[in-house]
Order: structure tokens, then C-alpha cells, then sequence
């Protein structure tokens, strides 16, 4: 999350912004959460294309590309500290996949968009990297 302070007509909101990459994108506006959906404005310029991490080939990750749609990413580096589903569940936009402790703060990764969880690639207590993959969807 990416913390900020904007001004809006004249009054400023404490902002925690998530990965801009991935629609909805998770806003946290002093201390409540938003869903947003973010597009190109008329006439503005295309959105950065993100750079994909080289492929790394890790045993269990076999089959699965940096740009596949199924697989749920890591926002930041971190520890998992606790995971929050199952294989085979069913979760919806904003369900927790699992909680993160990072710079000595738990912060909560969400589901940006519905699915059915076929794998779960992370454990607790593990170290996980930014772009890592956490789960695969069906």
C-alpha cells in the first residue's frame, strides 16, 4: 500500500492506495475501505504497463505464467501470518486471501475479483517477495 495525503475541495484525507495494476483497486480512505475502479480518462494517456519479474522456475509453480489472470500475486514483500481460505472456496471481490506482516505491520491482501481457489501457493510463517504468487483460481 501506498501511503499519501491529497486535498479534495479544499480538505485533506489520509490515503493508503493498493496495487494500481489490478481493477478494483483497494483505497483506503482515513481508516475505510473502497473498492475502486479505475480507467483511462477521456483524452489521458494510456496507463504504464508493468514490467513482469523474470520466470523464475520454482518446483510446484510449473505451468504458470507471470501474466496469468488465474494466479493472485503478492502486493509486498512480507510473512504470512495467517491465511484465510481454502481449496475449493468460493470468494468474492474484498474476501481476505491472507494477512501479511511487513515493516512491522499486518496488512490484509483482499481479493480484487471473484473465483474459485484450485491451489493455495503460500504457507504461514512463509517469506514471501512482491509479485510472488499467493493463490491459483480455477
Amino acid at each position: 500500500m501506498k501511503r499519501m495525503r491529497l486535498k479534495v475541495n479544499g480538505e485533506w484525507y489520509s490515503v493508503e492506495v493498493g496495487d494500481a495494476y489490478q481493477s478494483p483497486v483497494e483505497v483506503i480512505v482515513d481508516g475505510e475501505t473502497y473498492l475502486v475502479e479505475m480507467g483511462v480518462a477521456e483524452g489521458g494517456p494510456l496507463p504504464a504497463t508493468r514490467r513482469q519479474a523474470p520466470k523464475v522456475d520454482q518446483p510446484g509453480l510449473r505451468g504458470i505464467t507471470e501474466g496469468d489472470e488465474r494466479v493472485i500475486r503478492c502486493p509486498l514483500p512480507g510473512k504470512v501470518v495467517n491465511i484465510k481460505l481454502t481449496k475449493g472456496q468460493v470468494l468474492e471481490a474484498g474476501d481476505e486471501i491472507c494477512v501479511l506482516e511487513s515493516m512491522k505491520m499486518e496488512q490484509s491482501v483482499r481479493m480484487a475479483k471473484s473465483g474459485v481457489v484450485k491451489n493455495i501457493k503460500i504457507k504461514l510463517d512463509q517469506a514471501v517477495n512482491a509479485g510472488s504468487p499467493l493463490i491459483e483460481l480455477q
